[in-house]
């Protein structure tokens, strides 16, 4: 089991995106959503739950990765890149999910029954004020076997938060502990979430000059380049990289599609040199493509990677165009004069395999 395939086993108990959300999301549109009940009469509500929470940042909270909530951590939960959240051995875990543009006063009181209803005979739901927000929380069966659900919900007219709690059914010390994450848990309306961290993939920079500059979410492209070019004119021939997120696909359409970017970095009719090799297992399926060519009076360089396994595809598509040719042709010394001292120039093509080199899916 590899990749995607991890993370929708570990999250068979929050069933996205196939689950509630998308009618969730319909009758935020729509406005229609129809009002859920309380627990049963009868029904026990969880102990000791508040009707407000006032809470405030303090250095022994910590960020949950992915997202802008705090929370105080329990012995044992390391971060969980898979989720983006909190877990530990036990099989407990805290994840975060922000959803945008969603009114949670209309759809606030079904937010616990469409996570619990299915799988609990008695659903515990309490409204209270979260910091501020018009908030429920719940919990009951999970849909995973010998374990329990909890979900606390807050927002606004214009998007809410969700965060969850799973833990074994018999561990009530578990319980108390993620009730008291959630409970006491801290968010920061203003904060902001690095955007790699939201990626489905892991890649390191260290030690080369780039940065991510911009993320193109209609393609699922990561573009980087050099530190402190964000925000600049486009350039044509900036040195850049790219980093892609497909669906599965086979090996030899991943291929083409690198032939067609090297392609596109050549004049109709110049030389196009090439070289290409099949990598070892790691364990996905590895291909690279490095090479030049001839554009526009310019001598590309690329480098290019391909990761696929069953669940996704990563393009790792890089290139350096180097100066014009008349630039590059070196100036004679003045009559007289030492040539000067030049410093070797530093070579993207390798950083490029640097970077590509620590590209992976999250497990």
């Amino acid at each position: 089991m590899t990749g995607c395939t991890k993370r929708r086993a570990a999250r068979r108990w929050l069933q996205l995106p196939g689950g509630w959300l998308p009618g969730l999301l319909w009758l935020l549109g729509f406005g229609q959503a129809a009002v859920a009940q309380e627990a049963p009469a009868g029904t026990a509500a969880p102990a000791a739950l508040p009707d407000t929470v006032r809470s405030t940042l303090t250095a022994r909270h910590r960020r949950v990765p992915g997202s802008t909530f705090y929370v105080r951590a329990a012995p044992g939960y390391v971060a969980e890149e898979s989720l983006n959240g909190l877990a530990r051995p036990d099989g407990s875990l805290l994840e975060v999910l922000r959803v945008p543009e969603g009114n949670f006063l209309k759809v606030r009181t079904l937010v616990v029954e469409q996570y619990l209803a299915k799988r609990a005979t008695q659903v515990q739901q309490h409204e209270l004020q979260f910091n501020g927000y018009p908030a429920v929380f719940g919990q009951g069966a999970s849909l995973e076997p010998g374990k329990d659900l909890m979900v606390l919900a807050f927002g606004d007219s214009v998007g809410f938060t969700l965060v969850f709690g799973l833990y074994p059914d018999s561990d009530a010390a578990a319980e108390a502990e993620l009730r008291q994450m959630l409970l006491g848990g801290y968010y920061d309306a203003r904060g902001q979430v690095p955007p790699l961290e939201l990626a489905p993939f892991v890649i390191s920079l260290a030690g080369t000059p780039y940065q991510l500059l911009e993320v193109r979410p209609a393609d699922k492209t990561y573009v980087f380049g050099p530190a402190g070019s964000a925000g600049a004119v486009p350039d044509t021939f900036a040195t850049r990289f790219t980093v892609q997120v497909l669906p599965p696909t086979p090996p030899d359409e991943a291929r083409q599609r690198l032939l067609r970017r090297a392609q596109a970095l050549t004049t109709p009719g110049a030389l196009l040199q090439s070289q290409e090799r099949q990598l070892p297992p790691s364990p996905a399926y590895g291909y690279e493509v490095s090479g030049s060519s001839n554009l526009r009076g310019r001598r590309p360089g690329f480098y290019q990677l391909i990761r696929t396994d069953e669940d996704a595809t990563l393009i790792f598509h890089g290139v350096v165009f180097g100066a014009p040719a008349a630039a590059a042709r070196p100036t004679p010394p003045a009559k007289g004069r030492k040539p000067a001292v030049v410093k070797p120039a530093a070579d993207p093509l390798a950083d490029f395999r640097k970077v590509a080199a620590t590209l992976r899916m999250k497990r």
